[in-house]
């Protein structure tokens, strides 16, 4: 007899002679398929660190010395950490404005912009730009974003003396390891949320000022002073301490703002009178900006857009604006902002020309005033707006900037060159040496406006270099990885169709065929000669040691795909022998559930998706079932409804708000669920869409009152939610009676399900009132609802799949004992795969990842507010609280897994076999995750994207992990034989 499967038939006879063979290369090939499948995704996962975060900083350059003479002797550095521009710039509610001394700066001395930064807009990346001129090292996140991990050049490195003062989280990047300067921070126990930060800026000041006051006695330090090359430093973090506890609207915080002023126009006249030469240049800035939530990091305007007024020794005055453009080059700045934006008319300033900067270009702009070298690492323009040069200096300024530039390009050409076999040049730069000798002679020739554009030009091909050289192996490593995923995939596939469907050939009767053992062999030798050729090259190239891992995975896996050439040869003749109807439906198969996976992806980032899914799915699944079965049976409306109950909560905010009396609410409705269910599973077993779920003829249960205790521990749970949360909120503490007794019922009720009747109906009921106290102490608000319509809709695709089942044995009642006498090919009591059962590991997807949407962010457990854990414990204990938290976190999931391992033995369909679809899906939405590893934004949108790409490649692990757990509750569940009902129907 024949067997419908996925892509054929199968001879029984044949079958049945080689079952134990077939078994044990099953169970054998399929211990090493997931151990491959973990190392494979431990090996790929870390690929994004050689792709996305590799260091941009390269040593060994030579300095450019500059051919000019130094406008400025000295040079003061003011970086107002966290002032917005708008705050600096707009008037106050009487029309005054908040700087008074640095908008006569503006309006009478020296030129003001706005300084473009990029996110992350954080405080060490910004003051790493302003000083050192490159924007965040993106291999800072091996480091958790609190470092650089390498070394860098900056302007503080080439002055004669720095002298720093200002936050202990600042200054000691710059000059903790710097022989050559004087520095000072206050304690970190200054940097008090709870009160106005200005007095922080007013340290910085007055430890400067004692400086200045100590050099009159001083006479060492006095001839410090009078030398040129000085940089001074304040580092004032008012700003950024009041916007974070106070919101950048407050009066705190606004009136900082005057006091950053107050502090510029103090410095300002003690160096002036202090040395009344006119040979100091100023700068006044900020690192970032700060949100109207009073946080910052990301490129949100109010975060990029920060106050930029330079004046003094080297700078030119204000003029008027001009039609004419400025001198940058560039169309849109750092922060993705339109160049030459209209100034806000509040601003007063409109009239006054305004040159914007990206922050990176500030370094430059302090090494030139300061005659000094650009830092080596720099990546900065000078901006000519802001310096008073004659032409040729301004062009040899700009030759200067240029060169640091393209001795970094020049670098890492060589530092490439030399480890290529096959080196490809960067060929726009292939003639850069000619371009110079342009210039020179242009110099020569005191056409200073050619030599300047030509050199401006040389400077943006030397930047794109950059890029080209940073991102050399992007492609390579990309298309490896891609390869090796697609391969993984193809394996699964393959290995699937061999265990799992009906269509398998001859593949285990004709092993010890001499011709496939040699075919075999040729496949291995090639995958073994290609690898070693690879690993040579990789070698000769000084390739990192994960390279090799990459290659040797991707042709491993190809290789094995390979070694299956015969079984695809079948498989495409048995393809092509199709009609065209079923070569159709299974390539429409293909797409939707591609398109249902992309949907999964942008889910991660737009939770509301979940909603319009389950409001389709719902209305759907009802109009499909409403045709098939009775309407009289309530599972068309059933379902629906569940599904647009659940369609509620990825509306909901994702922070959760606290709501005790919805959680003790929540267990009654939990409590009414299992009464509901457990009245069916009494009385519906009768009804023939009911009939496999409610099986009584094998049950058994260790506790005869077991429901009914379960469904006191769930109202006891809820009592407990109402006693300890007004004990803790009244006395500041947990009740040590209260934390024991929610420690016993979550602990105790998880066990109850072990001993529940093994019926399916049962023994899921059990398990959703086992887990149910547990969630609930855990649970502050609505979350605790969501438990209760996630078990609903578990219910419902319970019920859609046994409607279905029984329906396929009405319509073929003829064929389904022999279908069923057959299927022990397979497993005891199992049946083949078939192409609609695609439909239960995509379903699975869904609610997998509903089960973390529905209450809060997947990609973070700082999502999931703290006070959770409140109720077993209030002492601050970080593992403990975490482990709690997960374990909130793995509920949901447990119930998803344990209805569809439920499911499969209701179909009789291989849990492994779907494990392993489960596995090709997430595989599908890793490949998309691994293109959306995001480099550049801020900080959480970078972490948001490696944990996107990091969770998708756990759950080769993470879903075994809970299948296993999950396996102690339903292995075994017994279901009722639909065969002979559906007979008895006939």
């Amino acid at each position: 007899m024949d067997v419908g499967g996925i892509l054929g038939n199968r001879d029984s006879k044949q079958g049945k002679s080689n079952i134990p063979r077939r078994r044990k290369w099953v169970k054998r090939r399929e211990t090493w398929l997931v151990l491959l499948g973990v190392i494979l995704h431990a090996v790929y996962m870390l690929s994004i660190f050689d792709i996305y975060f590799k260091t941009p900083i390269v040593h060994g350059m030579d300095l450019v010395s500059p051919r000019f003479p130094a406008p400025a002797r000295r040079l003061v550095l003011l970086v107002a950490d966290g002032l917005r521009a708008d705050k600096f710039f707009e008037p106050d509610s009487d029309g005054k404005f908040r700087a008074p001394f640095l908008r006569s700066v503006i309006k009478n001395q020296g030129r003001w912009g706005v300084s473009h930064a990029r996110p992350p807009t954080e405080s060490r990346p910004g003051h790493v730009a302003i000083i050192a001129g490159f924007y965040e090292d993106p291999s800072a996140v091996t480091k958790g974003w609190k470092a650089n991990p390498v070394e860098f050049d900056s302007v503080f490195n080439r002055s004669r003396h720095t002298f720093s003062y200002g936050s202990p989280d600042i200054v000691p990047i710059f000059c903790g390891a710097l022989p050559h300067s004087t520095w000072a921070t206050y304690p970190h126990e200054f940097e008090d949320f709870a009160t106005d930060a200005s007095f922080l800026d007013e340290w910085s000041f007055d430890q400067f000022q004692n400086l200045l006051n100590k050099s009159n006695e001083d006479q060492k330090l006095r001839r410090l002073l009078e030398q040129d090359n000085l940089v001074v430093f304040l580092h004032l973090l008012g700003c950024d301490s009041n916007g974070h506890a106070h919101r950048p609207f407050s009066s705190i915080y606004l009136n900082n703002v005057k006091v950053v002023d107050h502090i510029a126009e103090r410095v300002y006249n003690l160096l002036e009178n202090y040395y009344n030469d006119n040979r100091t240049s100023y700068i006044f800035t900020a690192d970032h900006g700060m949100s109207d939530k009073g946080s910052h990091g990301d490129g949100h305007p109010s975060n990029t857009d920060t106050p930029l007024v330079v004046w003094g020794a080297g700078v030119k005055t204000p003029r008027p604006v001009s039609e004419k453009d400025h001198s940058d080059h560039v169309l849109r700045f750092i922060d993705q902002h339109v160049h030459d934006a209209p100034t806000p008319k509040e601003w007063g300033l409109d009239g006054i020309e305004r040159v914007d900067v990206n922050q990176a270009d500030i370094a430059p702009l302090m090494s030139t005033l300061l005659g000094l070298p650009c830092p080596v690492n720099s990546v900065g323009n000078l901006p000519l707006g802001y310096v008073d040069m004659k032409k040729e200096e301004e062009v040899e300024a700009v030759l200067a900037n240029t060169k640091q530039i393209l001795n970094q390009f020049l670098r890492k050409s060589q530092i490439k060159h030399s480890h290529s076999l096959y080196f490809k040049p960067f060929k726009p730069l292939a003639h850069y040496s000619s371009m110079l000798n342009q210039i020179e002679d242009l110099l020569g020739a005191r056409d200073y406006k050619a030599a300047m554009q030509l050199s401006e030009n040389l400077r943006s091909l030397a930047l794109k270099g950059l890029h080209y050289f940073q991102t050399y192996d992007l492609l390579m490593l990309m298309g490896i990885i891609t390869l090796g995923y697609i391969g993984w995939m193809v394996f699964l596939v393959l290995h699937v169709l061999q265990a799992y469907t009906s269509f398998s050939r001859d593949v285990f009767v004709k092993e010890e065929a001499v011709h496939q053992k040699f075919n075999t062999g040729k496949a291995q030798l090639c995958g073994c000669l290609f690898m070693a050729v690879a690993s040579f090259l990789l070698f000769l190239e000084r390739s990192p040691p994960l390279y090799h891992a990459y290659f040797a995975m991707t042709v491993f896996l190809w290789t094995q795909i390979l070694d299956e050439y015969k079984f695809i040869k079948a498989l495409w003749r048995h393809l092509s022998g199709k009609k065209s109807d079923y070569v159709i439906k299974l390539l429409a198969t293909g797409v939707v559930s591609v398109i249902i996976l992309e949907l999964l992806v942008h889910s991660f980032t737009e939770r509301k998706l979940y909603t319009w899914c389950f409001l389709a799915v719902g209305l759907i699944a009802c109009i499909y079932l409403y045709k098939l079965i009775p309407w009289r049976s309530g599972i068309p409306v059933f379902v629906c409804l569940t599904c647009w109950f659940l369609s509620l909560f990825t509306l909901m905010p994702a922070e959760i708000p606290d709501d005790n009396k919805l959680v003790i609410a929540s267990g009654v409705m939990i409590v009414v669920i299992g009464l509901t269910a457990k009245w069916f599973d009494l009385h519906a077993s009768g009804n023939k869409c009911w009939y496999g779920m409610c099986n009584h003829e094998k049950s058994r249960s260790g506790f005869p009152m077991l429901f009914q205790l379960q469904a006191l521990l769930v109202a006891l749970s809820s009592v407990m939610v109402f006693l300890s949360t007004s004990h803790r909120t009244e006395k500041q503490e947990l009740h040590t009676i209260h934390q024991l007794m929610n420690w016993f019922i979550a602990g105790f009720s998880m066990f109850l399900p072990l001993f529940s009747e093994n019926g399916l109906l049962s023994r899921l009921n059990s398990i959703f009132l086992g887990f149910a106290p547990p969630f609930l102490l855990l649970s502050i608000g609505y979350e605790a609802v969501f438990y209760g319509a996630l078990g609903l809709v578990l219910i419902a695709w319970v019920l859609f799949e046994n409607s279905l089942l029984y329906l396929s044995k009405v319509k073929k009642p003829s064929t389904s004992g022999k279908n069923l006498e057959e299927s022990v090919l397979l497993e005891n009591n199992g049946r083949y795969l078939q192409l609609s059962d695609m439909r239960i590991p995509l379903t699975f997807m869904v609610l997998f990842n509903v089960a973390f949407f529905g209450t809060g962010n997947f990609a973070s457990i700082a999502s999931f507010e703290i006070s959770s854990v409140y109720r077993f414990i209030t002492v601050f204990s970080p593992f403990l609280m975490a482990a709690l938290l997960i374990f909130k976190l793995f509920i949901p999931f447990l119930l998803v897994i344990c209805a569809f391992s439920a499911i499969t033995k209701l179909l009789k369909v291989p849990r492994i076999g779907c494990y392993f679809l489960v596995i090709l899906c997430s595989d599908v939405m890793t490949i998309h995750f691994f293109f959306l590893v995001k480099n550049t934004g801020s900080w959480m949108e970078i972490g948001n994207s490696i944990s996107h790409f990091g969770i998708m490649s756990a759950q080769v692990v993470f879903v075994l992990l809970l299948f296993a757990i999950t396996n102690i509750y339903t292995k075994d569940i017994e279901i009722k034989s639909t065969s002979r009902e559906a007979r008895k129907v006939m």
